[in-house]
């Protein structure tokens, strides 16, 4: 979100300078404030309306079978393409006048502009205890007899 309003404000200034340089208008006085409200706006909505829901999509996944929390990352993002097209899907039929979109191209959309965000958002809120808890579970596996014969083994010693 931070990093969102700095680029607004820096092509809000950028595109000031241009007008002024120009001769051309300077536009209303609201196009910042208004700028810095949408790109918050966005940065919100996509936090807890996407990320957030297909990240605890993905922990409850793990969780039910009893993965370490880093194979949830394709569960995330699969959860997270699905929500981002049903809102899409809800968006063209409430909003627009257009036919429901096949999933190519919002998937193509997806991999273009949110999937570099979901796994930024992923790995800040999920990431440091998702290493812990691999490293853990791989520490848990190898100190478990590997067969039924080793198992065996060190019960009759």
């Amino acid at each position: 979100m931070f990093t969102g309003c700095v680029l607004w404000v820096v092509v809000y200034f950028l595109l000031l300078a241009i007008a002024v340089v120009g001769d051309l208008g300077v536009g209303g006085p609201l196009a910042l404030p208004a700028g810095l409200i949408a790109v918050i706006a966005a940065c919100l909505f996509l936090g807890w309306g996407v990320f957030a829901p297909a990240s605890g999509i993905g922990a409850i996944f793990c969780r039910l079978l009893n993965l370490p929390r880093l194979a949830a990352i394709p569960i995330v993002t699969v959860a997270a393409f699905l929500l981002t097209y049903a809102v899409y899907s809800g968006y063209i039929e409430l909003v627009t006048t257009h036919s429901r979109p096949s999933a190519w191209p919002v998937l193509m959309n997806f991999a273009i502009y949110l999937s570099v965000p979901l796994g930024v958002y992923w790995w800040l809120t999920e990431g440091p205890g998702a290493l812990f808890d691999s490293f853990r579970w791989w520490i848990r596996s190898r100190r478990l007899p590997k067969t039924t014969r080793e198992l065996s083994e060190s019960q009759n010693a």
